[in-house]
């Protein structure tokens, strides 16, 4: 399956193409990602307003693919994010026969990016944070905080920069780690069919992988 991903940001426009090798390895046989497109659209629009701001780059991403994935900040959203995703769906079924899944980062790529902190940790002239922050992100909250404020912070010296920045943490980040803190990431990777998260993805795959606990003479298992 050839697929081709669509995003309003331009710092994961750059950026994210870094991890596909990746995203590669752990999806389906002869599926890959063929073309990222930047896309002109407000996370906080209307519906109507995301899909007709997206349909110049449906035009190009359905003649190479047959899939498109659209990636959109949650941002301040306050509806749940599969239930936005739902209904972005819906509206693009009504222009295109390509099909469209929408990918919400919750609450914007910074979210992603500081779910790994050993990625973070590699550039220690770039980043410093302390055990507080870390608590803060693990075990899997890195969804719950202002990811742009908290990577700012990070920042020993000089303003954060959206595409540089972000360009460098790609760079030593690793999608496994991304995805044990972040939802909101592993439901992208859902939507790719990888392989940690192509049944499920609430929880980061090592703790989907335990058993459940049973209970035999009112002890637990």
């Amino acid at each position: 399956m050839k697929i081709a991903i669509l995003t309003e940001g331009v710092s994961e426009f750059k950026s994210l193409p870094i991890l596909y090798a990746q995203l590669h390895e752990k999806m389906p046989a002869r599926s890959r990602i063929v073309q990222t497109l930047k896309v002109n659209a407000q996370p906080d629009a209307s519906f109507p307003q995301i899909v007709a701001a997206c349909r110049p780059s449906l035009v190009i991403a359905s003649k190479l693919s047959d899939m498109i994935i659209l990636l959109l900040d949650r941002e301040q959203q306050q509806t749940c994010p599969g239930a936005i995703a739902n209904l972005l769906e819906k509206e693009f079924m009504k222009v295109t026969s390509t099909p469209v899944r929408v990918a919400l980062k919750d609450r914007m790529y910074e979210n992603w990016l500081i779910s790994d902190l050993e990625a973070l940790k590699s550039h220690p002239k770039r980043f410093s944070f302390d055990s507080a922050v870390e608590r803060r992100i693990c075990p899997d909250k890195a969804d719950s905080v202002n990811g742009l404020a908290v990577i700012k912070r990070m920042v020993k010296s000089g303003q954060y920069s959206k595409t540089e920045d972000s360009d460098r943490i790609c760079r030593t980040a690793k999608v496994e780690r991304i995805a044990e803190n972040s939802r909101s990431f592993r439901h992208f990777l859902h939507v790719l069919g990888h392989d940690s998260y192509r049944k499920g993805c609430k929880l980061p795959a090592p703790a989907q992988a335990r058993p459940r606990s049973s209970r035999r003479n009112g002890r637990r298992r």
